[in-house]
């Protein structure tokens, strides 16, 4: 799958589907040697609070369920991360690429009343990741489940606030850990430093199908610095620095005529 995406081998049908994008690039992670890359691209989720997902434990063993059916729902993807202590951290995520939740809170209609589809999404794969099936689904021991937490794996540029308390709102979950995270924080993971020969390669098509699928995070004009027309510009860390004196007002010339100012 990661080559057809690569060379654009895939059917228009197939192009953008969600489940293809997250197959590819969350799926690619788990042939990597070390847990260090999945945990660096989940952790940079933020709640609404804006604080960052943290493990408190180093992570050594990652299982990943990819489309698991729940008791109400199937997130694309379950990650079990079991730190030093053999503490468990239960990771849900919900990834879109193009198209919104699937379905909205309907409360027009009794609550008791409501069928599946009359549910907020996110609030159901809350309610899911709390339930004692899941874990006994996954074989995990309730008592050595640490953490929960659902992450909401989109495409946007900004916090997409509505969608994340419309599912908090309407979760009958006791606990509602919520993340946001965005596509590009794994293309950011893929290209940390590979420990073997077979992590580079993995982690150079991981990169390779983000770039395909405009998932890569724009970090400035790399090159602009060189085309600016004064050279008290310059350009650290993707922000520009103005340079401290006043810039001398030029008389343009076009066709050896000074234009009038």
């Amino acid at each position: 799958m990661l080559q057809s995406i690569i060379h654009g081998k895939l059917p228009s049908s197939v192009w953008n589907s969600e489940d293809v994008v997250t197959s590819s690039i969350i799926g690619g992670f788990q042939y990597l040697s070390d847990p260090l890359y999945i945990v660096q691209a989940l952790c940079g989720s933020v709640d609404l609070e804006g604080n960052s997902l943290d493990f408190t434990k180093p992570i050594k063993i990652v299982q990943y369920k990819f489309w698991p059916s729940l008791k109400q729902c199937e997130p694309d993807v379950v990650i079990v991360l079991v730190d030093e202590n053999a503490g468990v951290h239960i990771v849900g995520v919900e990834a879109k690429y193009t198209s919104p939740k699937s379905s909205e809170e309907d409360e027009t209609v009794d609550f008791e009343e409501r069928k599946t589809w009359q549910r907020d999404q996110l609030s159901r794969e809350l309610e899911d990741l709390n339930h004692s099936d899941t874990s006994k689904k996954l074989s995990i021991d309730e008592k050595d489940i640490i953490s929960r937490q659902l992450i909401y794996l989109t495409n946007d540029t900004i916090l997409p606030e509505e969608d994340i308390l419309s599912g908090v709102r309407h979760s009958q979950a006791i606990n509602n850990n919520i993340y946001w995270l965005t596509w590009a924080s794994f293309y950011e993971a893929a290209c940390l430093e590979p420990k073997t020969k077979q992590d580079e390669i993995i982690l150079a098509q991981i990169q390779e199908v983000c770039n395909r699928k405009n998932l890569a995070r724009f970090h400035g004009w790399g090159k602009l610095p060189m085309v600016l027309p004064y050279e008290g510009f310059y350009f650290s860390n993707p922000k520009f620095t103005w340079p401290e004196k006043e810039l001398t007002a030029i008389n343009w010339r076009y066709n050896h005529e000074e234009l009038s100012k």
